[in-house]
Parts: structure tokens; C-alpha cells; sequence
């Protein structure tokens, strides 16, 4: 290998005497990548006129250094290190030598220089960021340097090869360095691939082989597109990190997410990292935060302390600390014994409850008002239902007294115990199956529902409504108020309308938009069981009465799943028999495909159907749809447990 690679230096070693025929001697630098028996190598080449020996004939030194790939990325570039180090032979008078026990520690020192800003760009041509176009030029072009001298041109390439800390795709700048190869002076014995820059001198015949039509004079290269960072750098220089916009102190509740946000600039772009830190102030690395933005989910009761760090390639800075307070929400207490004296506590020791936690309680309060009002409302209608049913008992047993008392006396079988005696038959409605999807009649409900003795709430209009994004939507024909209540943990929907059901639905819809993906699950932990009445969520096209939706929802008897497309005329629906309240409800949608699942405990799901269902990708409808069966009277459902997720698996 050592001999082959003598060979391939020899090879390299040859100089044209320009001065015998007009033109100027001046020295060549080369930049070289060679390829020996599968093995690679970088080699460095100083080429110069040696005057002429004791026979008259011209000498020329060649003086060559030699890398392997995997030692570039410690020293400076290429041009950096044919311009500036010292060690290059200038006059030798020995034979040909492979120097191997030499003192590298002056090629090693140039690794900490630097070539920006961008300054001979700036003077030849008039502006720094020049030397980007250099790393824009096509591949082989050819340069034309005369006026330049030699070192000016290794200036400018070593200035463009620092710029391309900014370009690598790789972030390995200092090793992409090398890939960049060229030559200062074009001779006629060259191989043109062996170069990606081709400097050309006029009184060097070379020039006439290989100038191209795209050949241009090095000055005249122009740079294209910039960013405001590749500007500082080739006309600044780097700059190291500093904050601009320092992480603050939050403060939180227990369960929300919590967010710093820090702003760090230099040049090149700094790097973040956010650290946790213990009570000795022990730093240790949040795994993926690495964003100018961290994002704490669930964090702890507490006091917890962070920093952010930011880092390029000329220094680091990092933050103060900065704390995360995160307050427990408040428990619902259980009484304590009536022979436990009550715990005595100082007044200054008493909590101030903020806007939050008052808007909160009043929001409770009115929600235990309004539920106390439907219950005396429930309780009212069932004591006037029970009096009417009396009453017309007594009424029929007076009319039949009166038809007794005016017939002959004679004796009659009891009518308890006549055989003879037709018996009315029992209206026990046979057992709840699967039903294959199709097509609903429009008298749906009152055709599968079971029949329940059940008395509905008058409309109510003392709840409060929802925050936004949330709204209340009346769909289709409904002419009596409506209203709804969003707790902290859980809606309550107060709703009427005939039906979810046919060409067009009447309704009491609950929503919010939603976007692309969609997983939605709710729990529906209490619903009044009215005849005909559905309770449930769903994902929908709009607000249209005929629009396109897909439901999953409780009926009086059954777990229901009804869809209709902006195609069909009516719902098509598929029902199960009902679990126990309190039963979680699922809507899923992957593009146009939508699935409706149940589940007793939030996990084992039951899959009820999934069916092609047009939405718009973005602004559809998800919500809460609640309808009694009758314009006369709303139907109450309880919610809570939410989880809704855009683009992935649901959440609290």
C-alpha cells in the first residue's frame, strides 16, 4: 500500500515552467481526493518552480500531505491549511523523502482559526455574502483568478468552506470541507475530474483547454437566496448564544399542561435543552425536550425548578431557574363523626380562592339549583300523573256501579275467576338482538323503542351554558328553549325534539369543531328514559337538519348506532341491547371512514359498525345530541369523562 501510494504522490508531482514562455512563475495548491487499492485519501499538494540545477535545467519542489477520512473533521479545511501553515518545504536539495516522525503540532493549531467574516469577499467583491455563491456554483466550472494572487484565492475558498456550516445538509461542515476539491492554477497535464474548483490563468496555456462557456471571473460570482442567519454569519461572523426572551415562573392546577417558552439567538442558530433540577441544584436532561418550548403534562403537586440551556458552536448560555407551582384541585371532604370536635384553624392560614375557583362554584351551585328544580318538577308531574290515573279509576268504577245496578240481580260468574272470561295479553316486547344495518322507517324510535312509564322535564332555561369552543345548537324544527351546563368534569344537557331520525333531524345538539382525525369518547352516566328519546354523541357535516352524521348514543331500551350520508335519504341504524348505566360511548374517524363503539368500563369496546360517511375535513361538528321524542318536553343527560383527541388516540 505504501508503495502504490508513492506511485499515485509521483504521478502528482509535475510543474509547467511558465516562464519560458512569457508567463509568471508563481506556486500551485492543490486539493486532491485519490482512491488506492479501495482504500481513500485527501491529499494537500504545494507545487513551486526549484531555478535550475548545475546542467541548466529547471527544477520544480512538490511537496505533498496525506489524510485519511477519518482524521479530517480534527483539523482546519483544506485551503485553510495550504495558505497559513508553516511547515510547507520551500528549497530541498536531498532526494525524494516520506517524512513519517515530524512535529504535527503546528497543523493541528490551525484547527482553531476561522475565516469569517466573510472579509475578502467583502473587498473583492463588494459584499460578504458572495461566498455563498461559491457553494452555489456548478460543479468543474471554471474560474478565471488573473490579478489575484494566490493566497487572496485560498482566502476566499477557505471563507466560503467556513459558510458552509449554514449549508450542510449533514451538520458536519468541517468534514463536507474536504469533499471540496480544487487546484489555484489549471496545468495542461490536469485531469479536470479531479477537481470541483478549476482556477484558470491567461498566460498559462491550460486556459485555452479549459475554458467553458460558463467560464467566469472568480470576483464576478454572486450569491442567490439568503437567509437573514447566513447574512450575520458572512458579514458578522458567528456570534455566540444569548437569551432574548428568558423561561418565567408558572403557575398551575393540578392535571393541566404546563408551558415555558424561551427565545435564544446567535450564530449559528443555537440549540436548546431543558434540565430539571433537585434540591442541590443537580442538573439532569429532559429526554426530547429540545425545543424552545417544553411542555410539562401532569406535572406534580408542587414545586419543581427547570433551566434552559442553548448551545452553537461558539458557546452556550444558559437560564435562570425558574419554578413550576402547581396547586392540588379541591376534593369533595367527607363528613366527619359527630363526636370529632372540629379542627381549629388560624385565620391567616385560610385560602384565597381566585376568579377561577368562584366562576367554578357558582357554575356548581347553579348546576345543583337546576338539578333540584327537575327533580321537583319530575316529582310534581308523577304526583298529578298518579292523581289522574285515580281519578279516572274512580270515574270507570262509578259508570260500572251504574250499568250493575240497572241489570236483573241474577247471580254471575266472578269475572276473576270465569274461565270464559277473555284474558288480555301480556305486552312483554320479544328479546333485544343485532340487527343488520337498514334502512329506518321514519316512525323508527316508536317502532323498536320498548314502552316505559316515564314522566319527561318541562323546558328549563336556569342552566347555565357552555364555554367556548363549546355551543348549543337547535337542529331542525324546535320551537320551545332548550339549554345545557358544562361543569368543570361534566356536561349536563337539558334537550327536546322529535327525532335523530329519517331526511331530517330535530334536536338539542351540544358542539364544537373539530379537525381531520378524530377519536371522541364520553361517558353517559345518566339519561331519563323517555319513550323514543336518544341520548349520545356525535360527529356531523353541519348544523343542516339533513346533514350528514354518524351517532352512537342510548335510546329507551337499546345501544344505538345511526348514521346517514349526504346521499341517503334516510338514517340507517344497528342497535344492541342496553348495559347498565353509567356506559361509555366512542366515535372514531380515520379520513371518511367512521366507527361507533360502547364499552361498560372505558376499555373492552364493543364495535357497532363503521361505515363511509362524508365530512369535510376541517370545521365539522362533534358534540352531545339529545332528543325527548316530543317538542313538548326535554329529556335530561349527564356526561362526564370526556376525551377528545384530533389526529390520535383520545385523552383527557
Amino acid at each position: 500500500m505504501r508503495d502504490a501510494l508513492m506511485l499515485q504522490l509521483e504521478k502528482f508531482s509535475y510543474y509547467q515552467h511558465l516562464s519560458l514562455s512569457g508567463g509568471q512563475e508563481r506556486p500551485i495548491y492543490c486539493c486532491r481526493l485519490t482512491e488506492i487499492r479501495g482504500s481513500r485519501y485527501h491529499v494537500l499538494t504545494r507545487i513551486q518552480d526549484a531555478g535550475l540545477d548545475f546542467t541548466g535545467r529547471t527544477n520544480f519542489l512538490a511537496h505533498h500531505l496525506v489524510f485519511v477520512p477519518e482524521e479530517v473533521r480534527q483539523f482546519a479545511s483544506p485551503p485553510l491549511i495550504l495558505r497559513n501553515w508553516s511547515g510547507w518545504i520551500k528549497s530541498w536539495g536531498k532526494d525524494p523523502e516520506l517524512f513519517e516522525n515530524e512535529d504535527w503540532s503546528s497543523l493541528a493549531g490551525l484547527s482553531g482559526s476561522a475565516f469569517i467574516p466573510a472579509t475578502h469577499w467583502q473587498q473583492l467583491t463588494g459584499d460578504a455574502v458572495n461566498g455563498f455563491g461559491l457553494l452555489e456554483a456548478r460543479a468543474g466550472m471554471a474560474l478565471r483568478v488573473d490579478g489575484i494572487d494566490d493566497t487572496q484565492v485560498l482566502a476566499l475558498f477557505a471563507e466560503s468552506l467556513e459558510l458552509l456550516e449554514m449549508r450542510d445538509p449533514r451538520r458536519d461542515f468541517r468534514a463536507s470541507a474536504w469533499q471540496y476539491t480544487f487546484t489555484t492554477s489549471m496545468q495542461e497535464q490536469d485531469n479536470p475530474a479531479d477537481f470541483r474548483w478549476r482556477c484558470l490563468h491567461s498566460d498559462n496555456p491550460a486556459s485555452n483547454r479549459f475554458t467553458g462557456p460558463d467560464t467566469r471571473a472568480l470576483t464576478d460570482i454572486r450569491a442567490g437566496r439568503l437567509t437573514p442567519e447566513e447574512t450575520t454569519l458572512a458579514r458578522e461572523g458567528k456570534q455566540p448564544p444569548r437569551l432574548v426572551q428568558p423561561p418565567e415562573n408558572i403557575t398551575g392546577k393540578e392535571g393541566e399542561t404546563a408551558r415555558f417558552r424561551a427565545k435564544a439567538e446567535g450564530v449559528p442558530a443555537p440549540a436548546y435543552q431543558w434540565f430539571t433540577l433537585d434540591r442541590a441544584g443537580n442538573q439532569k436532561p429532559i429526554a426530547e425536550a429540545a425545543s424552545a418550548e417544553l411542555q410539562v403534562k401532569n406535572p406534580p403537586v408542587g414545586v419543581t425548578r427547570y433551566v434552559v440551556r442553548a448551545v452553537n458552536s461558539e458557546g452556550e448560555v444558559t437560564s435562570d431557574v425558574v419554578t413550576l407551582s402547581i396547586e392540588q384541585r379541591a376534593r369533595v371532604a367527607t363528613a366527619r363523626p359527630a363526636t370529632e370536635p372540629p379542627v381549629a384553624r388560624s385565620i391567616d392560614k385560610v385560602p384565597v380562592k381566585s376568579k377561577d375557583d368562584i366562576e367554578r362554584q357558582r357554575h356548581r351551585l347553579e348546576a345543583n339549583q337546576a338539578e333540584e328544580v327537575y327533580l321537583k318538577r319530575t316529582q310534581r308531574a308523577k304526583v298529578l300523573l298518579a292523581c289522574a290515573a285515580i281519578g279516572l279509576i274512580l270515574s270507570g268504577g262509578a259508570v260500572w256501579w251504574h250499568l250493575a245496578s240497572a241489570k236483573s240481580p241474577e247471580p254471575k260468574a266472578n269475572p276473576v275467576t270465569d274461565n270464559s272470561s277473555p284474558k288480555m295479553p301480556e305486552s312483554n316486547p320479544p328479546p333485544m338482538t343485532q340487527l343488520k344495518s337498514v334502512n329506518a322507517p321514519a316512525d323508527v324510535a316508536q317502532e323498536i323503542d320498548r314502552p316505559v312509564a316515564s314522566v319527561a322535564e318541562p323546558f328549563s332555561d336556569s342552566i347555565t351554558g357552555p364555554p367556548p369552543p363549546w355551543a348549543s345548537r337547535r337542529i331542525g324544527n324546535l320551537s320551545p328553549p332548550t339549554s345545557a351546563h358544562a361543569d368543570k368534569d361534566q356536561f349536563i344537557v337539558i334537550g327536546a325534539g322529535e327525532n335523530i331520525n329519517g331526511k331530517a333531524d330535530n334536536f338539542f345538539f351540544l358542539r364544537r369543531p373539530a379537525s381531520n382525525s378524530m377519536e371522541f369518547i364520553a361517558r353517559l352516566e345518566s339519561a331519563s328514559p323517555m319513550n323514543a328519546s336518544r341520548h349520545g354523541i356525535m360527529l356531523r357535516s353541519s348544523d343542516d337538519p339533513a346533514a350528514a352524521f354518524a351517532f352512537v348514543g342510548l335510546s329507551q331500551s337499546s345501544i344505538f348506532w345511526l348514521h346517514r350520508d349526504d346521499s341517503s335519504n334516510t338514517c340507517q341504524f344497528m342497535m344492541q341491547p342496553i348495559p347498565q348505566l353509567p356506559v361509555f360511548l366512542k366515535l372514531s374517524r380515520a379520513k371518511q371512514s367512521v366507527s361507533g363503539a360502547f364499552s361498560v368500563n372505558g376499555s373492552n369496546w364493543t364495535w357497532l359498525g363503521t361505515n363511509q360517511i362524508k365530512l369535510p375535513e376541517q370545521n365539522y361538528l362533534i358534540g352531545f345530541a339529545v332528543s325527548s321524542g316530543n317538542n313538548q318536553y326535554s329529556v335530561r343527560s349527564k356526561f362526564d369523562d370526556i376525551k377528545i383527541a384530533e389526529g390520535g388516540t383520545a385523552r383527557n
